[in-house]
């Protein structure tokens, strides 16, 4: 019974955005496994942290600081 976890930042998803992680993933899940019934038995948590709860070479960061560090550089 796989049970995967995904933190993203709070409000970086659409409920469209999750749904599709949540069929992805599962469909992940079933192919590693190499079995179909795993399907009805695979949990996908899609847990949200508050905004400014992300911190990376220690420092916290905001959703619009990670925007703007992987915005492309012209």
């Amino acid at each position: 019974m796989p049970l995967v976890q995904i933190s993203v930042p709070a409000g970086s998803l659409s409920q469209e955005q999750k749904a599709l992680m949540v069929a992805k993933v599962t469909d992940a899940c079933v192919e590693a496994e190499g079995v179909p019934a795993v399907r009805q038995f695979t949990w996908v948590h899609i847990n949200e942290v508050p905004d400014g709860g992300w911190g990376m070479a220690g420092r916290a960061l905001t959703l619009d600081q990670m925007k703007a560090a992987l915005a492309p550089r012209g």
